[in-house]
């Protein structure tokens, strides 16, 4: 069974995030990435989907930040 480093994905979501969002300080990038995985990893039941779950949590907390529309998303219910 492989195991999924979420560690190693979420500190690559918050760097990603960093360089992405440079308006916004670092610091508070990754406090907010570490804040949505708190809050997602206590009820997700697929660690499969936890990263790109955070990732998209702080993308639209950085847009409702920044006062900008939400960016597009591929993922479908």
């Amino acid at each position: 069974m492989y195991t999924i480093n979420v560690d190693h994905a979420v500190t690559h979501i918050a760097h990603d995030l960093c360089v992405r969002y440079p308006q916004v300080p670092c610091e508070r990038v990754e406090a907010m990435v570490m804040s949505a995985r708190e809050r997602i990893e206590a009820t997700n039941l697929h660690p499969e989907f936890l990263a790109p779950l955070i990732e998209h949590a702080v993308r639209i907390e950085l847009h409702d930040l920044a006062g900008a529309p939400l960016p597009p998303t591929s993922a479908t219910c």
